[in-house]
């Protein structure tokens, strides 16, 4: 089976420079362009099923990427990006002068250190895993479109990068929007094949 990972295309959250997860941001015209493209890219691909996390920027990606395919996207909040807690629509700069130091930490250990008073990367560990795992119990070939954090932790779930790689940013592991991955599990095991393609 193979699964295509979508990020989502840029949101007004994105375009404004906000730490935000749970926000409900929509896509910018930039960002629906983005989802176009993602729909362009993905032309030649098969896939029977589409899942999707249920904020709109990723949702409307989604519907955007399954046009004219006779398939509808399900909505799964299992998906959704991190919830930001108190960071959620600061602005960068803001939470720079308002946490100081710890926003350093936070960044350079965003698995092991949660934004204040917002979700543990460890609980989004959980979800999205239960997620992956009910999909390799379907064996369909699917769509996921969702968001940098949660795909990042699609591709630690089935052993693709390592948390070291996804914390260092000199491997790069960062969704672009507009662009798809491909994810190939068969029982002999998981490989990555493609990365933004």
């Amino acid at each position: 089976m193979k699964l295509y990972l979508v990020r989502h295309g840029e949101s007004v959250g994105n375009a404004q420079r906000l730490f935000f997860g749970w926000s409900d941001h929509p896509l910018t015209e930039k960002g629906q362009q983005q989802a176009r493209d993602a729909a362009a890219a993905l032309q030649g691909v098969s896939f029977t099923r589409c899942i999707a996390s249920d904020l709109r920027r990723a949702w409307d990606t989604a519907i955007a990427c399954t046009e004219g395919r006779g398939i509808t996207p399900e909505a799964d909040p299992r998906l959704r990006e991190q919830d930001m807690g108190d960071l959620e629509d600061v602005a960068f700069h803001t939470a720079m002068e308002r946490y100081g130091p710890f926003m350093d930490k936070m960044c350079s250990d965003w698995i092991h250190v949660p934004p204040p008073n917002g979700e543990p990367v460890s609980d989004m560990i959980r979800r999205v895993g239960a997620c992956m795992d009910e999909l390799v119990q379907r064996n369909e070939d699917t769509l996921i479109v969702a968001h940098n954090g949660s795909l990042s932790l699609i591709l630690r779930h089935f052993g693709l990068v390592s948390e070291q790689e996804l914390m260092n940013p000199k491997y790069n592991w960062f969704f672009v929007h507009g662009t798809y991955s491909t994810v190939e599990v068969t029982p002999e095991g998981v490989r990555l094949v493609k990365f933004n393609h």
